[in-house]
């Protein structure tokens, strides 16, 4: 006869927290919007890199901070650089292949006129 020793292990999932993105200046970030699949498309404008997460932006200002800061964090589905004139070009692909629960509001006056300089 054999003997078997058996051990249990507890296996922690990890922190709960949700893993951070970004951190930028309220002036170097644009909140895309959200897509019809639950996807938020997040703009971070000094490296025209577009980011798409699970959750949408936390807006805060840091203590004795002049202005906000949005805080990106979640899952990181996927991150796209490119020109800043070729983000037109993602707020339409987008619409196109899912569609958007709320239209983007590019509000920026120099990207609604043709871009940013």
């Amino acid at each position: 006869m054999t003997t078997t020793t058996t051990t249990h292990e507890t296996i922690s999932a990890g922190s709960t927290q949700p893993t951070t993105i970004l951190e930028h200046l309220d002036s170097h970030y644009i909140y895309l919007g959200e897509n019809t699949e639950g996807r938020h498309h997040h703009l971070e404008e000094q490296s025209a890199t577009v980011y798409l997460t699970d959750h949408p932006p936390e807006r805060f200002r840091p203590t004795n901070a002049a202005i906000y800061w949005f805080h990106i964090h979640g899952d990181l589905e996927h991150a796209e650089s490119f020109s800043l004139q070729s983000v037109r070009e993602w707020v339409t692909y987008i619409d196109h292949v899912c569609g958007w629960t709320t239209p983007p509001l590019l509000i920026d006056a120099t990207f609604i006129q043709g871009g940013f300089n």
